[in-house]
């Protein structure tokens, strides 16, 4: 889900209804530190009776207009008894519609009913392993008068005409079906028939299998999806559309894939049309990194609903209110994190919103140019260093703004991919965990330490000298940011460089342990270096050709979120009030590699036995870390000397 929110200071109203817009929430000031051991969250389950069973299949066979949001119909649910005996269906959906039957393998039951919780008492209770069917015939109308959640009849400001649509995410799939929302109970396949004046279209989810002429004024639109699905993707969109649609093709595959998209009439399809022939090559990238297009062998297309500058990603057919070829990425992206791996709990949520909102940013950087997603990212970053404390995972998922913070939710989830991906420090490696990620949790649901553990597994519990865990401990569950003052001074081609770190939240986060870059500029070159911050006041000593620094800049490719509270060029720093970079050496003693992490970009590493004689050479290069292998040595005593741009150091390295 995207949603398009002006910037203001301090506050942003949850919903500013005025046509075409549509804000998110940002009430930041209420934000402290709760501790895990009490986060209480909304179960998306409404009774626990809910979990007795599991959703294979969901049919929809509905009465609709363009016009209300009046419906009428049935709802057919398959589904088998997880639990030992199942006395009990229960199910929600909306007080406003009233149940005319409810069959349970094709047998009448009674229903009772407490607000949205519908519950029918079987004469037989079902045992467990057993398969079962529940069809619902209902008749109503809903809304919510958000004009955005839940079912909506919304004037598109075309010939006057309304459009009918469905935004399920996170709570309100029972405002339209009857349903269980529960995010890990994916239903296998689906299929949507939607009946409707002859004049109007029906967009949703899978391929359109049929549309069937029922009588003079009405036909039926036929759609089936065939891959796992989520209750709060599921959707219509109802309208005289017009329709566009062509096949694409995969890089290096003669495999096509079909894009069908709704739009209101002619004149908007001159208007999107550009972005909408653009979707192809979009696919086309994403599936290079993220891993093949997840529902190729069906679809995907927009419909389009008057829902201001946003959208839904419902699973195969994006509901959009915009021609922003940016929107329509962060969309694209949602079809692999939340359509295809669903974040696994509402306190996940980053999981769908902060993926699709660094999905925007590649696509700026690959069809926009570099400086475009800088740019962006500056804004994002900003947008985070500005607001106070909070977490990326949700703990109170009772608050749908709270959820779809921009700040936290989307723009922070963005920021935190960025900064891991420069930890990492390999674009291949990268993506790679993105794509093992997808292929491992396809179809099914995933959390934030689900993609740690991923990225563990692929590339180890330290990557570049820091510490994975740490990392997602300190960024996606505790609160703040590093707060930097830097001192540095320069002799002739010496140069000193003090960095102290702050914390904007300490009571949560003291030190971040992070990589960082340092850009020295001079009239006659700059240079980069990258260092690992691992304690409060680090201090460094290098030498530099190039007199005369100019300036002094921190994370010049802006890959970090800090806050900088000074850069001072400082006379009085020089050698003697600075210490060695110490280097950490793991294990030492060691009995087949020593792992030497802390290392400046470019050291020399040299060890010796203790006849001077030398067994080993290597260079950090890039890295932060290196490892020395020791299978071979013999054992004892030997010298590890680092140089070159870091002050020389001699370390005792003891092999086992």
């Amino acid at each position: 889900m995207r949603f398009i929110y002006p910037q203001m200071p301090f506050v942003l109203l949850f919903f500013i209804l005025y046509p075409g817009i549509c804000a998110v929430a940002q009430h930041q000031s209420g934000y402290c530190h709760i501790p895990q051991s009490h986060i209480e969250g909304k179960t998306t389950v409404a009774d626990p009776a809910e979990e007795n069973y599991d959703i294979r299949y969901v049919k929809l066979n509905l009465n609709m207009t363009n016009a209300s949001t009046v419906l009428s119909g049935d709802a057919t649910t398959g589904a088998l008894v997880v639990s030992a005996s199942l006395p009990v269906y229960v199910f929600e959906l909306d007080s406003a519609y009233n149940i005319d039957s409810v069959l349970i393998d094709g047998v009448s039951q009674p229903v009772t009913s407490a607000a949205s919780l519908r519950s029918v008492s079987l004469a037989i209770a079902l045992p467990g392993g057993s398969m079962f069917t529940a069809q619902v015939f209902y008749h109503g109308a809903c809304t919510t008068g958000l004009g955005y959640f839940g079912i909506n009849s919304v004037a598109s400001g075309i010939a006057g005409q309304n459009v009918t649509y469905t935004m399920n995410e996170p709570y309100y799939a029972s405002e339209w079906w009857p349903c269980k929302q529960s995010l890990h109970d994916k239903i296998d396949s689906s299929d949507v028939w939607i009946t409707v004046p002859g004049n109007l279209k029906v967009g949703s989810n899978g391929l359109l299998d049929t549309v069937m002429v029922i009588d003079t004024g009405h036909v039926r639109y036929q759609w089936k999806e065939r891959y796992p699905i989520d209750y709060y993707l599921i959707s219509v969109a109802i309208y005289p559309y017009t329709e566009y649609a062509y096949y694409m093709h995969f890089t290096g595959s003669t495999d096509s894939m079909l894009i069908k998209n709704y739009v209101y009439d002619n004149t908007a399809l001159v208007s999107y049309q550009p972005v909408l022939d653009n979707l192809a090559a979009m696919i086309n990238y994403f599936s290079s990194l993220y891993g093949r297009y997840p529902f190729w062998k069906e679809k995907y297309g927009i419909s389009q609903a008057p829902i201001g500058g946003g959208g839904m990603e419902n699973e195969t057919m994006t509901t959009i209110g915009s021609t922003d070829p940016v929107i329509m990425a962060h969309e694209l992206g949602h079809q692999w994190f939340g359509d295809n791996v669903t974040c696994g709990t509402w306190s996940d949520i980053t999981m769908n919103e902060g993926y699709a909102s660094y999905t925007e940013d590649l696509y700026r950087d690959h069809f926009n140019s570099h400086a475009d997603m800088i740019s962006d990212m500056q804004s994002k970053q900003s947008s985070v260093e500005v607001w106070g404390p909070g977490t990326i995972y949700v703990t109170d998922t009772t608050s749908v703004s709270t959820l779809f913070s921009g700040t936290f939710t989307y723009n922070k989830g963005a920021c935190v991919l960025h900064m891991l991906r420069h930890v990492i420090d390999n674009d291949s490696a990268f993506f790679a965990v993105y794509r093992a990620y997808q292929s491992a949790f396809s179809g099914g649901t995933g959390t934030i330490l689900d993609f740690r553990n991923t990225l563990k597994s692929q590339l180890g519990a330290t990557i570049n000298g820091i510490n994975i865990d740490s990392f997602y401990n300190q960024w996606y569950f505790e609160e703040g940011l590093p707060v930097y003052n830097i001192n540095w001074n320069q002799r002739g081609n010496d140069v000193w460089m003090q960095i102290t770190q702050n914390t904007s939240v300490p009571a949560s986060v003291s030190l971040f342990n992070i990589p960082i870059d340092v850009q020295f500029q001079s009239g006659s070159g700059d240079t980069t270096i990258r260092v690992i911050i691992d304690s409060n006041a680090e201090f460094f000593h290098f030498t530099w050709a190039n007199s005369g620094i100019t300036q002094v800049v921190l994370d010049p490719d802006s890959w970090m979120v800090y806050q900088l509270d000074s850069i001072t060029m400082d006379s009085t720093l020089n050698i003697r009030q600075t210490t060695r970079h110490a280097l950490k050496i793991e294990p030492n003693p060691a009995a087949t590699q020593w792992t030497v992490n802390g290392l400046m970009p470019g050291t020399d590493l040299q060890l010796t036995d203790l006849t001077a004689r030398e067994v080993w050479r290597g260079n950090s290069g890039t890295s932060g870390q290196l490892v020395i292998p020791a299978q071979d040595l013999a054992a004892g005593l030997y010298i590890l000397k680092a140089g070159n741009d870091a002050i020389t150091g001699i370390y005792k390295l003891v092999k086992k």
